[in-house]
């Protein structure tokens, strides 16, 4: 009987020891999609991670700071992300990271009547200050909207057209962001808005339109595919590029278009994107990127190393200051890759995006 406690004082002890060290780890569950017409996101999402991850393990180590990821591939669909949420939410996890859009919307709600501290990958404008625990850090339609509407209304146009995909946020970004602000400064403003399905591949009829419409700027927001399709009819129907805008979706397709098809494009983009505007320490860890990887970073792959800074930078201000992780979030301040690493008071990401303009494969700003 003796014997049989002490291994049962043992298998407790261990046990115990286990559960311990698994409780020290931040859990960090991520719901993404890694395959689908929009896997590419979260696959640059985890790569950035992981890069970042790497980076930080000898430090972390030494400090005690332990991370455990748990990434679900959701294909883009809003019902694979309910199902992972419901799973992976049993396992409370402390830091929860949605993607993209309309996955991240699905479960917004279940998110906050879990209390979680949540990190979206969301482009829609959402309202982050109606939950003090959403944080997110990606540039999005709420952010380039503004850029867009201001340089629109830099050139004064009398008749803009307006092509985007038919997604949430692209739509909030053209009715609720840049047509308001192009109104307001001029109530007679002659705007064609055309919206286009996911599946759109020819654009032909919509490049006659816009060429018998003979807009003063053209501003075309979709993704990547959308856009090339989109700008070789433009080039079929000898639509001056240098009319044209692009949404930083564009950007997407560096590594699959000519610098001669790129030339004289408009094209929102963050500071990360602008050879003129990078730090040291941005080129720096391009160049790394480029000799590990043998290919140029995507944007999106830059901030997801920089979400892993901020929250390494947030686990060691909370094991410090003693304070839970999403108060620890809001007083990160450091430079990352992309630039100031910060959340204004609900949540978002310190604003680099600009406009530039494609000269020679460079965006000039």
């Amino acid at each position: 009987m003796k014997k049989l406690l002490i291994f049962l004082s043992v298998v407790a002890l261990v046990f115990t020891g286990c559960k311990n060290e698994s409780n020290d780890a931040i859990k960090v569950a991520c719901n993404l999609p890694m395959t689908g017409y929009i896997g590419y996101y979260g696959e640059w999402i985890q790569h950035g991670l992981e890069m970042g991850r790497a980076d930080v393990e000898a430090e972390a180590n030494e400090l005690g700071i332990k991370f455990e990821f748990d990434y679900q591939d959701n294909k883009g669909e809003t019902k694979d992300a309910i199902t992972i949420f419901q799973k992976q939410s049993m396992a409370n996890p402390d830091v929860y990271m949605s993607g993209i859009t309309t996955q991240t919307m699905s479960i917004l709600d279940q998110i906050h009547k879990k209390g979680l501290l949540q990190i979206m990958w969301s482009w829609t404008p959402l309202e982050l200050d109606a939950n003090q625990k959403d944080f997110r850090c990606w540039v999005n339609y709420g952010i380039e909207g503004k850029h867009i509407a201001e340089y629109l209304l830099s050139k004064n146009p009398q008749k803009v057209a307006y092509l985007h995909l038919d997604i949430l946020g692209a739509k909030v970004q053209c009715d609720e962001v840049v047509v308001p602000a192009l109104k307001k400064q001029n109530p007679n403003i002659n705007i064609y808005v055309e919206e286009f399905p996911v599946e759109t591949s020819n654009f032909r009829d919509i490049a006659t339109k816009v060429k018998n419409f003979d807009a003063d700027v053209i501003m075309v927001s979709g993704f990547k595919e959308h856009i090339l399709n989109i700008t070789k009819d433009f080039q079929a129907y000898n639509i001056d590029k240098k009319k044209v805008l692009c949404s930083m979706d564009l950007l997407d397709a560096l590594e699959e278009v000519s610098d001669e098809v790129l030339e004289d494009f408009h094209v929102t983009a963050p500071a990360f994107n602008i050879e003129s505007l990078q730090s040291d320490k941005t080129k720096a860890w391009i160049e790394k990127f480029v000799k590990e990887n043998g290919k140029q970073p995507t944007y999106t792959e830059a901030y997801g190393y920089d979400a892993m800074m901020m929250l390494f930078e947030a686990a060691k201000i909370s094991k410090k200051e003693d304070i839970a992780l999403t108060e620890a979030l809001k007083k990160v301040d450091i430079e990352g890759v992309t630039g100031q690493l910060k959340f204004d008071e609900n949540g978002e990401l310190k604003d680099n995006l600009h406009v530039g303009v494609f000269h020679n494969g460079i965006i000039e700003f």
